[in-house]
């Protein structure tokens, strides 16, 4: 270090170094984003468990609604399948929010499990694994409420009330 009084006044730093050729006009180094696996696995669990659950429900009451006068008719021997006939398109209706929901909620659990492992997005991955896994619940649940409640609005007599 020169002193105070030196003809270029005081020295605090080394000087300035050239940086080496050719990296001059490299391009930033890209930032990385948040991979979105367990967003992924958020969603399509919320898909599955609400949006599958609910078709599955209107689809149950509107099927205990419409084959309620069948079973006002039925005997003791056992079901029998013809009593759906009528509501047959809402059985499949119902049928197909099973199966979607199923699919849906099966990948949802895969990439929840994915999202944790890699530790992209962990916290929408538990969520969604949790979301998943508590789906089948509430399919099941929400489709029993709604026969219950679509038979329920059925009179003895086997129309609605």
């Amino acid at each position: 270090m020169t002193s105070p009084s030196a003809p270029n006044g005081p020295v605090f730093a080394a000087p300035h170094a050239a940086p080496p050729v050719g990296t001059l006009l490299t391009p930033p180094e890209p930032t990385r984003r948040g991979r979105p696996l367990g967003t992924w696995a958020l969603a399509l669990s919320v898909i599955a468990t609400v949006l599958a659950s609910a078709v599955g429900g209107f689809a149950a009451f509107r099927s205990a609604r419409g084959a309620a006068p069948g079973l006002a008719t039925m005997s003791s021997s056992g079901f029998d399948w013809r009593v759906l006939s009528p509501v047959r398109d809402l059985v499949l209706l119902g049928e197909v929010a099973f199966w979607s929901g199923t699919v849906i909620g099966l990948t949802a659990i895969v990439l929840g499990l994915v999202a944790i492992v890699r530790r992209s997005g962990r916290g929408a991955g538990i969520a969604g694994l949790v979301i998943a896994v508590l789906g089948p619940v509430i399919f099941g649940g929400l489709t029993l409420v709604a026969i219950v409640a679509g038979l329920a609005g059925v009179s003895s007599g086997g129309s609605p009330v």
